[in-house]
């Protein structure tokens, strides 16, 4: 990969499609789960597409079908020959980065469907110094749903559990102190999707994303999950 360019490049990990969110099994069947991944890489990739202050976006993946979604949203990939992992496929992309003279990464999940362009401009925005490290933790206070680092391989990457005090540990480490925003200023970015009790959530999504419309299709948002009778009327 030839970023080709200096500036902030957002990097979106993809898991196989047909693997992904197996603790939504007991909700959805496969074809609605994989369905629902697809349309939140979409929105993401949409929203990263419409941001300010991004040099571009790369999709790190080892599944074809997540690597011709990249391609249709003008994204560069990554395109990985095994699965080895999330925190190895963020240290690929970084290294990368760095080589062809990237001046950061943000990284962001492939299923916060809510988060908007302004969100990611403003986090954009407000990181201003390099070395340099930003957080915006999951909904949970755990996860770490944005993490935006200047040099792109300024850290060692600790996703997993808990994973956001380990990225701001793992700064304080190099002498760095970490910012690490209010969940509440970038709802969108802060809201993942992993669990059930997530789908109920996303109320709050527009109108115009992927995601919202395959769930009012299947009734899992708006009048018919609110009145199941409206879809036999």
């Amino acid at each position: 990969m030839n970023a080709g360019a200096a500036g902030i490049w957002a990097v979106v990990p993809v898991k196989e499609v047909a693997l992904a969110k197996q603790r939504l099994a007991s909700s959805l069947p496969p074809s609605l789960r994989q369905a629902l991944v697809r349309a939140m890489m979409r929105d993401v990739l949409a929203a990263l597409q419409a941001a300010r202050g991004l040099a571009g976006t790369v999709v790190v993946t080892a599944d074809a079908e997540a690597g011709l979604l990249a391609r249709e949203h003008g994204a560069r990939l990554i395109f990985e020959r095994s699965v080895r992992g999330l925190n190895l496929a963020v240290a690929e992309a970084a290294a990368r980065l760095r080589v062809d003279g990237a001046a950061g990464m943000l990284v962001l999940p492939a299923d916060i469907p809510s988060v908007t362009p302004l969100e990611i401009s403003d986090l954009v925005a407000s990181h201003t110094r390099t070395p340099g490290v930003s957080l915006v933790p999951a909904h949970d206070g755990q996860g770490t749903n944005a993490l935006l680092v200047s040099p792109p391989d300024l850290m060692t990457f600790s996703y997993g559990p808990m994973s956001c005090s380990l990225h701001a540990g793992s700064a304080q480490a190099l002498g760095i102190a970490p910012v690490v925003h209010d969940p509440a200023r970038f709802p969108g970015l802060a809201l993942d999707v992993d669990l059930p009790r997530d789908i109920e959530r996303l109320e709050c999504l527009a109108s115009t994303t992927r995601t919202r419309r395959l769930l009012e299709a299947e009734g899992l948002l708006g009048a018919r999950a609110r009145d199941p009778a409206i879809g036999h009327q």
